[in-house]
């Protein structure tokens, strides 16, 4: 993190620490018929915590957001999506970095080949809109980039 000077709209000069980081790319994976959602439990060591998430990385270097979101999926889960739209650009924590996440929609989901990195602990599960929905309410899914994907592609 580095401490960066700025001017506020009101003249005001403030000092806040700041930590300048790649953008990244998630994608929410839907069956054709659009009623079961494919997500990935994934250990984060950084929490010692599994957490149920949408397939996501960070973009390589002048990568186009949506080519890595097709990557990701394909390398998490071993599925490829036929279709891919874009849902928002969201940032990740706008207090004190200038990431974004990129979150798109995958439809047309079919066998791809699994890539994963060995840091990478994850298992793949379907489920439905309803047990999603479930998740969502028990407060099981609770990583933001998940709940921003699921809820703007499934509910709205």
């Amino acid at each position: 993190m580095n401490l960066e000077e700025f001017t506020l709209p009101n003249g005001h000069v403030v000092n806040h620490e700041v930590a300048r980081h790649l953008s990244a790319a998630a994608i929410v994976p839907i069956t054709e018929d659009g009623e079961r959602i494919l997500l990935i439990r994934q250990f984060r060591p950084v929490l010692n915590a599994w957490l149920w998430e949408i397939p996501a990385g960070l973009l390589e270097k002048g990568e186009d957001p949506m080519v890595c979101a097709t990557r990701e999926l394909e390398e998490e889960t071993g599925w490829i999506a036929e279709k891919v739209e874009p849902v928002v650009a969201m940032p990740t924590s706008c207090g004190f970095t200038d990431e974004y996440i990129h979150i798109f929609k995958g439809t047309g989901l079919k066998p791809g080949r699994q890539g994963r990195e060995p840091s990478e602990v994850i298992e793949e599960t379907f489920f439905t809109r309803d047990e999603v929905r479930g998740m969502i309410a028990r407060r099981e899914i609770v990583d933001s980039k998940t709940l921003a994907g699921l809820l703007l592609t499934l509910f709205f």
